[in-house]
């Protein structure tokens, strides 16, 4: 993991906002299938991101059914739990069986760079989205 460069996830975090605002078959459709647009330009084993994903939309859907997610900390919370959920599936899938590597330095080093990046564009992606929603379909 020492060679791979940061590049924000802008798919998680579109992951997380549907799991806010669309909780229902359509947005987790969506989740999965974002995860499996990624697997399929990543290089990665089919249905690795796709499983990532679909698990960090439904951990955001069941936790948005359940507390109050409008306000902004909610939401970064959010979105540091799901670049952490969707880091350490990846780390369990790809590495099955060798569960010290998720305790790595490094490995925990990229994980907080991600989730940095991830945090810093979150309100610009959140906002864009939001402004285009329909007006009457706004929670």
């Amino acid at each position: 993991m020492q060679h791979l460069p940061l590049v924000p996830d802008l798919l998680l975090i579109l992951c997380v906002y549907l799991g806010i605002y669309h909780r229902s078959v359509g947005g987790a459709v969506a989740a999965f299938f974002f995860g499996y647009g990624l697997d399929a330009c990543s290089g990665a084993p089919v249905g690795m991101n796709a499983f990532a994903m679909s698990l960090v939309f439904a951990a955001v859907s069941v936790t948005a059914r359940q507390l109050w997610l409008q306000n902004p900390a909610s939401v970064l919370c959010m979105v540091f739990l799901g670049v952490i959920l969707k880091t350490a599936t990846m780390l369990v899938l790809s590495d099955f069986g060798q569960m010290h590597l998720m305790l790595h330095a490094t490995a925990v080093r990229h994980i907080v760079w991600e989730a940095v990046l991830a945090i810093l564009l979150t309100p610009m992606v959140f906002t864009l989205l939001y402004r285009g929603e329909p007006f009457d379909y706004k929670v």
